[in-house]
């Protein structure tokens, strides 16, 4: 009777261990993002290029801080995805 109590209960146990994980490193994910320098901050440090720190590159992708409409863009490096800065863009596209 309690081995056929266990299962269930570790099942449980290790679905919600696993959602605190996942939610907790989505969070710490998005702490990084909202934390990220401007747009002038971060060309001030990095130089005239703006290559990425970690891997050097200078092409770049963005995104929405929320969603792919969102006017806060968080611009990443497209050869390592290392987060570099922000930017508040003027109006939405139509």
């Amino acid at each position: 009777m309690a081995l056929e109590m266990a299962f269930p209960i570790v099942l449980i146990l290790t679905l919600f261990i696993s959602a605190f994980i996942v939610l907790t490193r989505h969070q710490a994910h998005m702490k990084a993002q909202r934390e990220l320098p401007d747009r002038a901050d971060y060309f001030a440090s990095a130089g005239e290029g703006g290559a990425c720190k970690k891997c050097g590159s200078t092409e770049t992708t963005e995104q929405g801080l929320d969603d792919s409409s969102d006017n806060t863009r968080i611009v990443s490096c497209a050869g390592c995805r290392a987060l570099l800065y922000q930017f508040k863009r003027e109006s939405a596209p139509d």
